[in-house]
C-alpha cells in the first residue's frame, strides 16, 4: 500500500483482493483504514489516519471523476454504487455522512461465482438443484438482514442456471455487483439509476423482453412485490430478496406490502406462486479462517400453501420443524447439524441455539 499523501484507491484494493479472509473495507475522515476480516473489524494502524482531503479524493476516484455524481452524493448525503478495481475485482460501495464527515464502506464481491455445493450441506445443495433450479416457474426468496451475503447465494444459483439452461436471464440490480459471463444462457443486467429508473419500471419492462428467469435484487415496496408476483404467475422463474428475520416471517412481510383490503387475495396468489424461502446467516467456521452459512428453509408444500391461504402463518414454523423429508429446516436445526459435523463450533452459533 502506498503512502496516503498521493493515495490511489486501487493501491488499497489490490492488497485486499489478494486476501480471501478480508470482506470489507471502511474508510472515514480522521480514522484509520479498517478491514472486516473473518467477521472482526481490524484497524490498520501501520498507515496514518485519513484526512478530509484524502477521503474526498478517494470518493472522486471511485466515481471516476464524475462530478455530477459527486455533487448528487453531497446533496443526498448517501449513495450506492459499484466499482471494479484495476485487478478486475468488483466491489459494492456505500457512501454516507457521519457527524458531518464523509464515510464509505466497500464490500468485496467474488470475481468468480461460488458453487452451490460450496455454500451449503450436500443434501440441501442437491435439493435446490433438483427442486428449484430445474423449475420453469415460481418465486424463490432469499432473506435475512444485511451482512448475510444473500447476494452470494443468488449469484451462485443464477450462474448455475447460466451454465445449464439455454434461456434468457434478466437481472435487475441496485447497483450491479457481479458481472456474469454468458454461457448457455443470454444474460441482461440492468442497473437501477443507469439502465432503468426503478425496480417496478424495470420489472414491467421485463415482461416485454422475452425473459425466462428474472432476478430482482430486492423487494422493497408494494409495486416491486406485485410486479415480481405477476412475473411468477406468468410462467417465469423469479428470484429475489427481502430483509426479514425468518422464513415464516417472510411470508407475512410479503403480504404486508399490500393494503389490508386485498391481503387475502395476495395471500392466495403468493400461496400459488411461491416455491421456496431460504433465510440465511453467516457464522465463523470452526477453523476460524472463514465463514459458513446457516440456513432456514421453507418449502411450499400443500400444508404450507393451505396455511398461507388461510393466513394461519403461526403454524408454518411447526411445519418447517417436522418437514425434513421435504428438505425443510429451521435455523436452529441447521446450526446443530454443522456443529455436529465440525464445520463450526457451538460457541459460534450459540445465539441461534439459545434463541426462542
Amino acid at each position: 500500500m502506498t503512502e496516503l499523501q498521493t493515495i490511489k484507491i486501487d493501491d488499497i484494493l489490490t492488497s485486499i483482493s489478494k486476501n480471501d479472509t478480508i470482506s470489507d473495507i471502511h474508510i472515514s475522515a480522521d480514522e484509520y483504514i479498517s478491514f472486516r476480516k473473518n467477521w472482526d473489524i481490524i484497524k490498520y494502524t501501520k498507515l496514518p489516519k485519513i484526512t478530509d482531503e484524502q477521503i474526498e479524493l478517494i470518493i472522486k476516484q471511485i466515481m471516476k471523476w464524475n462530478m455530477k455524481a459527486y455533487e448528487k452524493f453531497l446533496a443526498d448525503r448517501e449513495a450506492d454504487l459499484s466499482y471494479v478495481s484495476s485487478d478486475w475485482t468488483p466491489y459494492r460501495v456505500n457512501l454516507y455522512f457521519n457527524l458531518g464527515k464523509m464515510w464509505w464502506v466497500l464490500r468485496k464481491i467474488n470475481a468468480v461465482a461460488m458453487n452451490i455445493d460450496d455454500l451449503m450441506l450436500e443434501d440441501l445443495a442437491q435439493s435446490i438443484k433438483d427442486n428449484v433450479l430445474a423449475q420453469r416457474q415460481w418465486l424463490f426468496l432469499v432473506t435475512w438482514p444485511t451482512w448475510s451475503w444473500k447476494s452470494t447465494s443468488l449469484v451462485a444459483m443464477i450462474d448455475d442456471l447460466n451454465h445449464t439452461r439455454a434461456e434468457h436471464i434478466i437481472t435487475i440490480e441496485d447497483p450491479i455487483e457481479f458481472v456474469f459471463t454468458p454461457d448457455k444462457a443470454i444474460i441482461t443486467q440492468r442497473e437501477i439509476g443507469h439502465d432503468s429508473w426503478s425496480f417496478p419500471n424495470a420489472l414491467r419492462a421485463a415482461m416485454r423482453e422475452d425473459p425466462d428467469i428474472v432476478l430482482v435484487w430486492e423487494i422493497r415496496d408494494k409495486s416491486t412485490a406485485e410486479a415480481a408476483l405477476n412475473l411468477a404467475e406468468t410462467w417465469h422463474m423469479v428470484f429475489s430478496t427481502l430483509h426479514t428475520q425468518s422464513a415464516s416471517g417472510t411470508v407475512n412481510r410479503y403480504i404486508s406490502f399490500f393494503p389490508p383490503e386485498i391481503q387475502d387475495s395476495i395471500a392466495d396468489r403468493l400461496a400459488d406462486s411461491l416455491i421456496w424461502v431460504m433465510s440465511q446467516r453467516l457464522v465463523k467456521r470452526s477453523d476460524g479462517k472463514w465463514r459458513v452459512w446457516v440456513y432456514e428453509v421453507l418449502v411450499n408444500t400443500p400444508a404450507v400453501r393451505n396455511n398461507i391461504k388461510r393466513r394461519q402463518l403461526q403454524q408454518i414454523d411447526n411445519i418447517i420443524e417436522t418437514g425434513s423429508k421435504q428438505w425443510m429446516t429451521l435455523l436452529k436445526q441447521y446450526a446443530k447439524r454443522i456443529v455436529n459435523e465440525w464445520i463450526t463450533t457451538e460457541d459460534n452459533v450459540s445465539w441461534i441455539l439459545n434463541s426462542n
